[in-house]
Order: structure tokens, then C-alpha cells, then sequence
């Protein structure tokens, strides 16, 4: 099979190796699409995650769905060609976080693309069955591999305690932005305003019914204009100020939820904002629970996974987009490989 490894630091080739095998309780998978996610950018740009060093090179892409290629030992519920969406953080089931029915925190999570476990940008990949969920035909490959940042979105907005008719903040409109926005609308959020510097990117959100301003300054001026601080906000950016910038947005007694990698590591923000308002901070990790439930919610166009402005590229010319997807040019909210 073909498949792009990144071998260095902008250093990715798509080459020949060997199509993996099903182990028990696996499936192979015929990858048909795979899209591009920051973390994906941070170990193509910076050759680590979060300071492991892959041992070798590594193939790139956790977001992704496919076709059922071949069956493992044991394993059932599916049929060789079913078409499949992934949740690609392979919990363990019998550590102590999986056992409390927190599998987003597994002590032994397996997450591909992470090194040095191999991802999906390539014709095929073993997973495990578990991690899957079928797709209806009405779902294209492309909105099932954006079910994995969509379940990022809503496992965050289940966090928050979101009530209908409440006013939030979005800082950043990528696509955990626009997942996190899309999940707000769903469940009923009143006004939603959302930041992002990137003018392609606040088209979309607008179209989902936000107000959109270019910066958590402009939200700030806005909030502060009539004292109409939201009591909700999301930190979908990572940006570099990514804390600094979410606090001051919520009203007193409210809640920010840090659901962005930000970049660097440590973030320097005024106690006294959260202090003084008594904030709850939220951090969220991934997506608990939510493959099911994502899929049906695209399936019934619940939400706008499909209409996400997205450029496909071959599999061939995954170097080009993984340079497309770190240029962040137009509108574009995901690259995907579609091999």
C-alpha cells in the first residue's frame, strides 16, 4: 500500500510499505478520507508531540473514515465493505479513568498519528473494531472524518452545562470552532459571538447565525459597550494569549472551558480576572461517548459537518496538503487526504 510518512520536520513522502494486518478484535480499514488537524501540523512543523519524538518516520492523520477491508479474529457487528467513521483514541476499558467512565482520560490510550502508533493517511489501517460506528449513505466519507472534531465540540459543550437561551463566546473558527459553534446553535444557545483573526474563516460561523468579530479585543469592546458579558465561553484557538484572552469575555459567576493545545505549553494570564468573578475553568480533553451520537446528529442534518468549507487532495499530493492545511489560506477549515 502507499502511504505518506513524515520522515523529518517538513519532511513528508508518500512511499510503499506494508499493508498491516488485522489482529483480533481489529479491522482494516480502506481509508477514503482523512483530514488534517492542528496537532497534525504541530508534529509536522516542530518533528514532536508535546516532547515525544517519534523513533522513525510516522505516518500522520487521526481524522478519518472508510471502508471495511477485512475482518480480524472475533470480531462482529460488521461486514467486510460497510462504510465506517472512527473515534481514534482507543481506550484500554480496564484502567482505573476507564472503569470511573472516563475513556477520554485512558491511562493506556492508544491514539494513531500520536508516535509512534501509525495514522491514517494511507490506503489502509488496522484498528479496532470498538473504535468504530457505521455511516448511513446519506453521510459522505468527508463528514465522517470530520466526526472526530465535532465530537470534540460536543463533548465540550456537554462539560459547560450549556442551558437553551445562553449567550456564548467562541475564540477561534477552525474546525473544533465551528464544531463547538454548530453544537451551541444545537443545543440552543441564545447569541453566539465568535473571535478568529483569519477574515476566510468568519464567513461560515456567520452563516450559522453568529456574530463574528476578528479579535476577543473586538468581543471585549462589544461585551463592555452595554455590559453583556456571556456567562459561557470557549477557548478553541490555541492561541498563544489563548487564557489571557477567554477570561475577561465571561461575566462574574460564569465559565470558560479551554478546549485548544495552546501554543507555548505555559500560558501567563491575571489571576484577578478569574478571581474576582469567580470563574470556573474548564479544561477538556478530546471526546468522551460522542461517536454515535455524532454521526446520527450529521445524519439528520442536525448539524452542518457536510457544508464545512474543506480541499481535497489525493493521497499523493499529501505533502501539498499538509502545506495547504498549515498555510490556513481562504476559507478552508480542514485539508483532507482522500486516498
Amino acid at each position: 500500500m502507499k502511504a505518506a510518512f513524515m520522515f523529518a520536520p517538513d519532511d513528508m513522502r508518500v512511499i510503499e510499505t506494508e499493508t498491516p494486518v488485522p489482529g483480533p478484535g481489529e479491522v482494516l480499514l480502506a481509508v477514503r478520507a482523512v483530514a488534517i488537524c492542528a496537532s497534525d501540523i504541530h508534529i509536522f512543523a516542530d518533528g514532536h508531540s508535546s516532547g515525544t519524538y517519534p523513533s522513525g518516520p510516522l505516518i500522520l492523520g487521526h481524522e478519518f473514515s472508510g471502508d471495511v477491508a477485512q475482518l480480524g479474529a472475533d470480531v462482529t457487528g460488521f461486514s467486510i465493505g460497510d462504510r465506517v467513521a472512527c473515534e481514534p483514541s482507543w481506550h484500554c476499558g480496564l484502567c482505573d479513568m476507564c472503569r470511573s467512565g472516563l475513556a477520554n482520560l485512558c491511562r493506556n490510550v492508544i491514539f494513531p498519528s500520536f508516535p509512534d502508533s501509525p495514522g491514517a493517511m494511507a490506503d489502509y489501517i488496522a484498528v479496532p473494531a470498538s473504535s468504530l460506528c457505521k455511516l448511513p449513505d446519506s453521510v459522505t466519507y468527508e463528514a465522517g472524518a470530520l466526526v472526530e472534531p465535532l465530537g470534540v465540540g460536543l463533548h465540550a459543550v456537554r462539560l459547560s452545562g450549556l442551558q437553551a437561551g445562553q449567550d456564548v463566546a467562541v475564540l477561534g473558527a477552525g474546525a473544533i470552532g465551528v464544531a463547538t459553534v454548530d453544537c451551541c446553535r444545537m443545543f440552543g444557545a441564545g447569541q453566539i459571538y465568535v473571535a478568529e483573526p483569519l477574515p476566510g474563516r468568519r464567513d461560515f460561523p456567520a452563516k450559522l447565525g453568529a456574530q463574528v468579530c476578528a479579535s476577543a479585543a473586538e468581543l471585549q469592546a462589544l461585551f463592555e459597550a452595554d455590559d453583556s458579558h456571556p456567562s459561557l465561553a470557549f477557548e478553541a484557538s490555541g492561541g498563544a494569549t489563548a487564557f489571557a484572552e477567554t477570561m475577561p469575555l465571561v461575566r462574574a459567576g460564569g465559565t470558560a472551558v479551554i478546549i485548544g493545545i495552546p501554543e507555548p505549553d505555559e500560558q501567563v494570564f491575571s489571576a484577578r480576572v478569574p478571581r474576582r468573578k469567580e470563574l470556573t475553568v474548564q479544561f477538556s480533553r478530546r471526546s468522551r461517548d460522542t461517536l454515535d451520537d455524532c454521526v446520527s446528529m450529521v445524519a439528520e442534518s442536525k448539524v452542518h459537518v457536510a457544508d464545512y468549507p474543506t480541499r481535497k487532495f489525493p493521497l499523493d499530493r499529501a505533502p501539498e496538503a499538509m502545506q495547504a492545511a498549515m498555510a490556513r489560506e481562504g476559507d478552508t477549515i480542514r485539508a483532507i487526504v482522500t486516498p
